[in-house]
């Protein structure tokens, strides 16, 4: 069963950014509301009162008659403890002790994350905006979930719980980049005084360890292709090292030729081969993750090259600055591959 969520309109227009945050808290608390539409408009005696309250809520920035319809404390809440649990099992604990003790850690966290979230969606709701700097905290949960790339399919599988006629059940489709499929919400709804709400996503935790899921692989997957890339060029750099030793042992740095020799060798071997890692590593598709490693990765490259470029120059003018700037950037250079190599090491582990 099919549902084109065209009749429940969201004001999404305020920036490429703000629609995809906005997407991101509609995602457990907005957009539920269209879940209702078909069980409304089947079964309810009045379905066009009902969901033009929900939509004008929303179109017209009512906060007070949107949460007249949407539970959002009951979403936010089944939505976190979906996050915790999903947490717990990603993190392959698997003693009673650690389980407690990333839980713990968690629930330290909830009271902010929740107040966070629901004064962002309120935010949403009254302007129809998302301002990123005032809601960091909602941005990094909708980040940590992947909610800020979703895009909404639409709703399906509408039902009422044969063994309790006050409930009813929706899934909310969604695609989501990082897992490259759609994945299905599975919601609850309550009637009450005759009025449905949306209270809580059952499903959230299987949600959030599939994405966890999803961001390891890739994550596996760019340290396999990035160490490949580095030990190919480790081969080159030893390479270098030989030919550049040789020359030198057959010459004189106080020769000009031998001197020419060795800025060709610099030039054309080294410098020529870290600005080809650089390209390779440029290519390779970062995940979040892996942002700050990559980063690493590009400034190692351009300080290789650049003290490649100081030491070429330094065959030629003999200039004791050129050369202490070259040593220098090698210092930082080396320096920054240790930090790499040991923060590979733990992504690894």
């Amino acid at each position: 069963m099919k549902f084109n969520l065209s009749n429940v309109k969201f004001n999404l227009n305020a920036g490429k950014q703000a629609k995809k945050l906005g997407a991101g808290l509609a995602a457990l608390a907005v957009v539920v509301a269209g879940g209702g539409y078909y069980y409304f408009h089947v079964h309810n005696d009045t379905p066009d009162r009902v969901i033009k309250t929900i939509t004008r809520a929303i179109d017209e920035h009512d906060v007070k008659e949107f949460h007249r319809n949407v539970d959002v404390d009951g979403v936010l809440d089944s939505g976190y403890e979906g996050f915790v649990d999903g947490v717990t099992s990603a993190a392959g604990a698997t003693t009673d002790d650690a389980k407690d003790a990333i839980k713990n850690f968690t629930q330290i966290l909830r009271e902010p994350m929740m107040t966070g979230l629901k004064e962002a969606i309120d935010s949403y709701v009254a302007t129809g905006d998302f301002d990123a700097e005032k809601n960091i905290g909602a941005l990094e949960m909708l980040e940590r979930t992947g909610l800020n790339n979703v895009k909404f399919i639409g709703v399906k599988n509408v039902q009422l719980n044969d063994a309790d006629r006050d409930e009813a059940f929706a899934d909310v489709i969604i695609f989501q980049p990082e897992l490259g499929n759609e994945f299905a919400f599975q919601v609850v709804m309550r009637r009450d005084d005759d009025r449905w709400k949306v209270v809580r996503v059952q499903n959230f935790r299987d949600y959030v360890a599939q994405i966890t899921k999803a961001r390891r692989v890739q994550l596996e997957d760019y340290l396999k292709i990035t160490g490949e890339i580095n030990i190919s060029h480790e081969l080159v750099i030893r390479d270098f090292e030989q030919k550049y030793s040789a020359t030198l042992a057959a010459g004189n740095l106080g020769n000009d030729k031998t001197r020419a020799e060795l800025k060709q060798i610099i030039l054309n071997i080294f410098q020529k081969d870290w600005e080809t890692r650089k390209r390779e590593l440029f290519s390779v598709h970062v995940p979040k993750d892996a942002q700050t490693l990559h980063n690493l990765y590009m400034r190692i490259s351009d300080l290789w090259i650049s003290a490649a470029q100081d030491y070429a120059k330094w065959m030629d003018d003999k200039n004791a600055a050129t050369i202490k700037s070259a040593e220098e950037k090698i210092h930082q250079a080396q320096t920054l591959t240790s930090e790499a190599a040991a923060l590979a090491k733990r992504m690894t582990g």
